[in-house]
């Protein structure tokens, strides 16, 4: 935080503020920036050098170990102990109640994502900026130490979980003697004897391949495991960046969109796949139905995405780096032009990200390359007047105020992105638990268990840890103007080409 103080010429309002920046003050008359003391070298070198990141990655590591067991080996216990007709409604109800987590989860996001991160330590009201602009900066660690407060707690009722249950409809329940946990394993070998000897701690390395060169030569289980692959990179990479697609094409904040998310995309998923465990249960669908179920809901799935072409917003209007400071648009964004004749005697710091929208209705990178002379209100309220560039198109009031400028055309749209939204997370969660179900029908019974946790394993792996990083490589390329960090760097994205990210 910095203290702002407007340091005028005859007839500048002077005013102090406190200001999410470096301070403004008058030069050749204009609200230009005085360059702030140099960052210590050695609070720059403590920052490059900090390791808090590995904390968050050994949480993640953690909480990536107790998560494992779960999914992987709860599917199969479910399936081991019910009917083959209501194996699929469990499943599919049990996955469908774990998304209740996430739904909570992105509401709870919300509500952080719209408080300032250093809670108590700063006065909100004297920021400048909303959750909306670019450079806001959400309480994140809130959730994180709520949800493992919770998580921790929830942990405990598993420990009552009995190693085994009676098959359903065959009333008391007969514990296997070791006798003919041998036997099973005489005719299953080797792959029956491999988790017989896990289970005994007599695990031994060698006769893990046998049993996982047999589960690969599945080739049903094998052309599944890639599609699944495949399906984990979509989805990971349109909800890890859904809300910054919502932010950048709607001009609507994190907190909002993180909030819709959670109150729209997660409960419609959760019936979908509720109703395709139901669907199973009720007309009996064999391995190859569920095989063209799944496939017809993946297939309009896709098609459905394409309709994201036309959620068409115009770039945001930004002077001298989308249109000139004329309004006429500019044939590249290739080259910023900040500096003009309207700003060129104000020597303003081009690197320098705080948005203001003129009365023209097109948004300035700074007060300073507006050219703006004076400034009334406080905080939020701030507005600057005589805009010596504002006045470039047309005649008007020449006055900015903080932010970017709104996209009317775009929040119009918005009701029908949702719906659409809404309609692509029926379509794929619908056939979810069909095709989820066909892993347990192909292989055989001693290898469930087993299948779920390469299916989970190579999901996690290839899916869920590249997707974030080429997704997030290929949004980045549609940046139209970075931010500099402290000691010098490029910092987030502050714009980005609209259409192109689509």
């Amino acid at each position: 935080m910095f203290l702002t103080t407007l340091k005028c010429m005859p007839g500048f309002q002077k005013q102090p503020e406190q200001h999410l920046g470096r301070p403004f003050s008058p030069k050749f008359g204009c609200c230009s920036l005085i360059n702030s003391p140099p960052p210590n070298p050695q609070n720059c070198e403590k920052m490059a050098s900090s390791y808090l990141w590995l904390f968050v990655l050994a949480g993640n590591l953690l909480r990536g170990i107790g998560e494992a067991p779960i999914m992987p080996l709860g599917m199969s216990y479910i399936d081991d102990f019910a009917t083959e007709e209501n194996s699929a409604f469990y499943i599919g109800t049990v996955r469908a109640s774990g998304l209740f987590g996430p739904t909570f989860g992105f509401m709870l996001g919300s509500f952080c994502a719209n408080l300032w991160v250093d809670i108590g330590v700063v006065d909100v009201g004297t920021l400048t900026i909303t959750s909306k602009d670019m450079r806001w900066v959400g309480a994140w660690w809130l959730g994180v130490l709520l949800c493992g407060v919770v998580s921790f707690m929830a942990s405990f009722p598993f420990w009552n979980l009995p190693r085994s249950l009676p098959k359903q409809g065959e009333g008391k329940n007969v514990k296997k003697s070791k006798d003919e946990l041998k036997t099973l394993a005489s005719l299953n070998a080797p792959a029956y004897a491999f988790i017989l000897k896990g289970c005994n701690k007599n695990f031994s390395i060698p006769e893990f391949f046998p049993v996982l060169k047999k589960l690969l030569g599945n080739s049903i289980f094998l052309v599944y495991l890639f599609a699944t692959i495949l399906h984990y990179n979509s989805i990971v990479g349109v909800i890890t960046y859904e809300p910054k697609f919502m932010e950048q094409q709607f001009n609507i904040s994190i907190s909002r969109a993180t909030f819709l998310i959670g109150v729209i995309f997660l409960p419609i998923t959760v019936v979908g796949m509720f109703l395709g465990g139901f669907i199973i249960k009720k007309f009996k669908l064999h391995t190859t139905t569920m095989a063209k179920f799944g496939c017809i809901t993946l297939t309009t799935y896709f098609l459905l995405s394409l309709l994201y072409f036309l959620s068409d917003c115009e770039v945001l209007q930004v002077a001298g780096l989308t249109v000139n400071y004329s309004g006429i648009k500019e044939p590249s964004f290739s080259k910023e032009n900040l500096v003009s004749a309207c700003n060129a005697d104000c020597s303003c710091e081009e690197g320098y990200w705080d948005p203001v929208c003129g009365s023209n209705g097109i948004t300035y990178i700074s007060a300073c390359l507006a050219g703006c002379r004076t400034s009334t209100g406080s905080g939020k309220d701030m507005v600057f007047h005589n805009c010596s560039c504002v006045g470039l198109s047309g005649p008007g009031n020449f006055s900015t105020v903080l932010g970017q400028c709104p996209r009317d055309k775009c929040t119009k749209t918005f009701p029908y992105f949702l719906a659409l939204l809404a309609t692509l997370a029926f379509t794929v969660s619908l056939g979810a638990t069909p095709t989820y179900m066909i892993m347990f029908r192909s292989v055989s019974p001693e290898l469930k268990s087993f299948a779920v946790g390469i299916e989970t394993l190579c999901g996690r792996i290839l899916g869920g840890l590249p997707a974030p990083i080429y997704f997030g490589a290929l949004i980045d390329t549609t940046c139209l103007k970075w931010g500099v960090k402290t000691c010098g760097g490029s910092g987030s994205c502050r714009v980005y080409n609209t259409r192109a990210f689509r």
